[in-house]
Order: structure tokens, then C-alpha cells, then sequence
């Protein structure tokens, strides 16, 4: 690949949770710094059962990403969680071990969009960690700065969207990108 590119995301997205799925099955990820990120920070812990228009806002963007991205498997969340805990924990798990961390990051990512997991759960967390052998995963305050410099830094990138792809070059790109328009982005 010509360029690297950051990616901001926030597992409460469906178009960032398929953005992600997307870049795996192209074989980018390698290409691609992940830095979580909070468009809602008012979001609910524990996750509350969507009312009414919540969760009609969310039909309306699950069915979006199935007909942008129709091989990513996705299903409809009963509500939006807050992911300032799982986004904390992926960040713990990453500095402990880089590639177990990835993998963590996709699993809870996996756990809200396939299996309708709520993600502020930290028992939740927990278990996941422990699964993939990141036993005692505990979440420093170095871990929480980060979030925070992550935070900071998506904000002045100013595209105020999830998922944004800032590359090393300055060019960005936005939204849910086709197949074609990643491969064109890391390669021209």
C-alpha cells in the first residue's frame, strides 16, 4: 500500500462497524491506525431499550450499511450503548498485547452488531478479554488519556462523521467508502 490512513470509529456506529469489516475482507487493516472515538457521548450506561424513534433511526441505518454492504453481517441492536468502556478496554487490550487487541476490538464490535450485546457492559468486557487470554485487562489512567487524545484529535479533523479515514497525507474520507473507493484511497 501507497498510504497509511487513521481511522476514527465508534462501535455504536453500523457504518463504522461495517467499514471495519470491510477493510479486514480487503486486507487493509494493516494499512490503517484505529483510534475509537465517542459521536455520542451521552449515550446510556447500561444501554436503555430504544424508544420509538431511536430505534427507527436505527432500522433506518442497519438497513442503510445491508444496502451499501451487503456481505457484512449485521443485525438490528435493541438500543445504542455508550462505548466509552469498550472503547477504554480496546485500547488496555492493544497495549498489552497489538495483535490481541485487534482482535478484541472486532469481537466487541461484533458482540453489539451480530449478537446484540450491550457493550457498556463491563462484565461483558471482562469476559471477552478473558476468552482471548487477556486475563486481569485492566484500564489504566494512560488508557483513558488516549481516549481522550483520540477524542481531540477526530474533532479537529473537523468532518464532525463516523467513520472518518484521515490519511497520512491529509486527504479524508468520510462515511461507509465502497470497495473500490478504499482500494483507490490507500493506493493513489
Amino acid at each position: 500500500m501507497k498510504h497509511r490512513a487513521v481511522l476514527f470509529s465508534d462501535f455504536n456506529c453500523p457504518f463504522c462497524y461495517a467499514l471495519e469489516e470491510r477493510l479486514v475482507a480487503l486486507h487493509l487493516s494493516a494499512s490503517v491506525d484505529w483510534k475509537g472515538v465517542q459521536h455520542d457521548p451521552g449515550l446510556p450506561e447500561p444501554r436503555q431499550i430504544a424508544n420509538f424513534a431511536v430505534s427507527r433511526a436505527l432500522e433506518r441505518e442497519v438497513v442503510h450499511v445491508k444496502e451499501l454492504a451487503p456481505e457484512v453481517d449485521i443485525a438490528f441492536p435493541v438500543g445504542k450503548p455508550n462505548t466509552r468502556r469498550a472503547l477504554e478496554y480496546s485500547i488496555a487490550a492493544a497495549r498489552k498485547d497489538a495483535m490481541l487487541g485487534l482482535v478484541y476490538r472486532h469481537t466487541v464490535a461484533r458482540e453489539m452488531w451480530v449478537n446484540g450485546e450491550d457493550i457498556s457492559d463491563e462484565v461483558l468486557l471482562s469476559k471477552i478479554a478473558h476468552q482471548l487470554g487477556l486475563t486481569d485487562l485492566n484500564v489504566s489512567e494512560a488508557d483513558r488519556a488516549k481516549a481522550q487524545q483520540w477524542q481531540s484529535e477526530w474533532e479537529q479533523v473537523g468532518t464532525g462523521a463516523v467513520p472518518t479515514l484521515a490519511r497520512d497525507d491529509g486527504r479524508v474520507l468520510a462515511g461507509l467508502a465502497s470497495t473500490a473507493d478504499l482500494q483507490k484511497f490507500f493506493t493513489e
